[in-house]
């Protein structure tokens, strides 16, 4: 039986899934109730990594998810995360990469993002994807550490 992985739009019964890969990877005090309202706000915004299994009845495990927002005019990710055994596989990247194209379709020209300034993997990871540091915002997460806000032209 052969792992696949495959990206696709969010739909309401990824919801429970995208909140669990959200608290078991994003170090903050986002709540459930954070991520439903931002879901069903942004929903055009949301995709999913889901493992499939060839010949399994299981259905899809969802492993990753972006969630994207509009904000001031521009795109931004509010939260990305992949499971720690599907990392570097090129996943963060597909799902980055699909919602900067519904961005881009919808004319939008800029996408920011907010990382832990102590969070280096995923900010070589932003840098790689074209992303730049834009500035630091001071005490940003509950626990006071710094946020690194990254800014993309498309």
């Amino acid at each position: 039986m052969a792992k696949q992985i495959k990206i696709r739009e969010a739909v309401d019964k990824d919801l429970r899934d995208i909140v669990t890969v959200w608290k078991r990877n994003i170090k903050t005090i986002t709540s459930a109730s954070d991520i439903f309202d931002l879901f069903r706000d942004f929903k055009k915004y949301f995709f999913v990594a889901v493992s499939t299994v060839s010949n399994s009845k299981d259905g899809d495990s969802v492993i990753g998810f972006v969630g994207g927002a509009i904000r001031s005019g521009h795109g931004h990710i509010s939260g990305i995360a992949v499971d720690k055994e599907y990392r570097t596989q090129g996943n963060g990247k597909s799902l980055l990469n699909t919602v900067e194209r519904d961005f881009l379709a919808k004319k939008l020209e800029k996408v920011t993002l907010e990382v832990r300034i102590s969070n280096r993997g995923a900010r070589r990871f932003y840098e790689k994807q074209g992303y730049k540091r834009a500035y630091t915002v001071r005490r940003y997460y509950a626990d006071g550490e710094d946020a690194v806000v990254y800014a993309k032209e498309m």
